[in-house]
């Protein structure tokens, strides 16, 4: 009889007033093997960036991205095939290269004045904020700094890694 009255009381206890019991509460099941192989599959972690593992960081950051089929994403001279997205009210182009030096050849070729960091403060010039990470070169068309804040630390956080084998 105590034991039951000391549970009840611990149970009660660790609930907000108004709050089912705690049997009767729904608990998110975690993902099983085969839900986590498949996630796995989709988007598998090169070190490299592609489109999907872009978009799992930006949702996991809370920004809600969604993909503009009906838009192709183009930057003169750049050579990559564009992604567009949109990130709130903004558009962020997404040019992924097959390695760092290929990136870096391209973005070369843009001419800086019409962008700037996505750490530099907006000035009164229209200038696109300029992201590179790893193959990726990505350009958001904002003049919002916290969202360049927040895109900007999303994506040059890095691509996700592989797993280190043992």
């Amino acid at each position: 009889m105590r034991l039951a009255l000391a549970a009840t009381l611990l149970v009660a206890c660790g609930r907000e007033r108004g709050a089912a019991p705690a049997d009767s509460a729904r608990v998110a099941a975690p993902p099983t093997g085969d839900t986590q192989v498949a996630a796995k599959l989709e988007c598998p972690a090169t070190g490299l960036w592609s489109e999907c593992a872009v978009f799992q960081r930006l949702e996991r950051s809370g920004l809600a991205p969604r993909r503009d089929s009906a838009a192709a994403a183009t930057e003169s001279p750049l050579t990559a095939r564009g992604i567009a997205m949109q990130v709130g009210r903004a558009d962020l182009e997404l040019y992924f290269y097959p390695d760092v030096a290929s990136r870096e050849r391209d973005e070369r070729k843009l001419d800086r004045t019409k962008y700037i960091d996505y750490g530099t403060a907006v000035s009164m010039a229209a200038q696109e904020t300029l992201i590179h990470s790893a193959n990726l070169l990505a350009i958001l068309h904002s003049r919002n700094d916290h969202l360049r804040e927040r895109v900007g630390d999303a994506l040059t956080a890095g691509p996700p890694q592989p797993p280190n084998p043992k």
